[in-house]
C-alpha cells in the first residue's frame, strides 16, 4: 500500500510539474514571443530545477511543441471546415474556400501566440519557429485532403488562392498584435475584419470562377 501510494505521488508530482513547465512557457512565449525565451526562464517561471525541462520534455524544443499541441497549436481542419464532411463535401468550391477562409481568420485572431511566433519566424528563425511551421504544413495537409476537388488543373487554383487569403490573413493579424490601425481600419475591431472577410469572399469567387 505505501508503495503504491508513493507511486501515485511521484506521478501527481510529475504531472503538476510537467503543467507548471507548459504554463512557464506560454506565458514567455506570449509575452516575449520565441526569441525572449530559454530554459533558463522557462525553468524560473516554474519554479524548478532547469533539467526537468530535459527529463520529461528532452529540451525546449520539445517543451514548446506539447504547449503548441494542447493548447496553441493551429487548429485542426475540422474547425477550419466548420461542418461535417457531407456537409462541407456538399459545399461548392468556391464555398468550401470562402468557409476555410472565414474560419482560418476567425481561429488566427484567437491564437495571439502563433501570431508572434509566425512574425519572429520572418525575423528571427529558429528550432522553435520551425516546429509551428511544421504544424501549418500538417494542417495545410490535411484541408487539402478535405476540399471536393475536381481535377488537377483545378486544384493548382485551389493552391493558388490559399496562399493569397493565408499570406493577407496572417500578415494582417500579425498587424492586430502590434500597430492595429492600418490602411484606415483599427484591426482591433470586429466591423474591420468582417471588411476584410467582404474582400476576400470577393476575390475568391471572381478568381474560382475565371480559373
Amino acid at each position: 500500500m505505501a508503495k503504491a501510494t508513493t507511486r501515485r505521488r511521484r506521478t501527481h508530482n510529475r504531472e503538476a510539474t510537467e503543467q507548471a513547465l507548459l504554463d512557464a512557457c506560454g506565458k514567455l512565449l506570449l509575452e516575449n514571443g520565441p526569441e525572449g525565451i530559454g530554459v533558463n526562464r522557462v525553468a524560473a517561471e516554474a519554479s524548478v530545477g532547469k533539467e526537468l525541462i530535459y527529463r520529461y520534455f528532452d529540451g525546449l524544443p520539445g517543451l514548446t511543441k506539447t504547449w503548441l499541441e494542447r493548447d496553441a497549436n493551429w487548429p485542426a481542419s475540422s474547425e477550419l471546415t466548420d461542418a461535417g464532411q457531407q456537409e462541407f463535401a456538399a459545399l461548392s468550391v468556391t464555398q468550401q474556400m470562402q468557409t476555410i477562409c472565414r474560419n482560418y481568420i476567425l481561429a488566427m485572431r484567437k491564437r495571439p501566440v502563433i501570431m508572434r511566433i509566425l512574425a519572429s519566424e520572418m525575423m528571427k528563425p529558429s528550432d522553435i519557429t520551425t516546429i509551428l511551421e511544421d504544424a501549418g504544413d500538417r494542417i495545410g495537409r490535411e484541408l487539402f485532403q478535405s476540399l471536393q476537388l475536381s481535377g488537377d488543373d483545378f486544384s493548382h487554383d485551389v493552391v493558388d488562392i490559399s496562399l493569397i487569403f493565408t499570406i493577407v490573413s496572417n500578415y494582417l493579424c500579425m498587424r492586430a498584435l502590434t500597430s492595429p490601425n492600418a490602411f484606415g481600419m483599427n484591426l482591433e475591431d470586429d466591423a474591420s475584419w468582417d471588411r476584410i472577410q467582404r474582400i476576400l469572399d470577393t476575390v475568391i469567387e471572381r478568381y474560382l470562377q475565371n480559373a
